[in-house]
């Protein structure tokens, strides 16, 4: 391949468009309520905050913790949010709009998973 064709070939893929876009998004208020289930599965709500609704998940009032995050990053995302709720101060919960949901087994509920949490 010479020099020009390697010119023409990146140039055009710099033209196309990028049909991916995921972002963070983020929701802040104090916790609601922790729903913990014995699957290592945590359920969280904002208070008067559902954040934005992602396209691929079903329930838009609560975010999720998911079992298939390590032991080590499920107990130290818990223990913020406890933190964040037992001192009554908001806390930014961050998921992404783009493959971020978690399926409750068979059932209907499908949850935005949590990237990153903040206070």
């Amino acid at each position: 391949m010479n020099i020009l064709s390697k010119l023409l070939l990146v140039s055009f893929l710099f033209l196309l468009p990028s049909t991916v876009k995921a972002a963070w998004l983020n929701s802040t208020g104090e916790i609601e309520t922790l729903i913990l289930y014995r699957q290592n599965q945590i359920l969280v709500k904002l208070k008067g905050n559902n954040g934005a609704p992602v396209a691929a998940c079903s329930n838009k009032e609560h975010f999720i913790i998911p079992a298939s995050y390590s032991e080590e990053s499920r107990n130290r995302m818990y223990s913020t949010l406890l933190a964040a709720k037992m001192a009554g101060v908001p806390a930014s919960i961050s998921y992404s709009e783009v493959d971020n949901c978690d399926a409750w087994g068979a059932t209907p509920n499908v949850y935005r998973k949590i990237t990153r949490i903040t206070f």
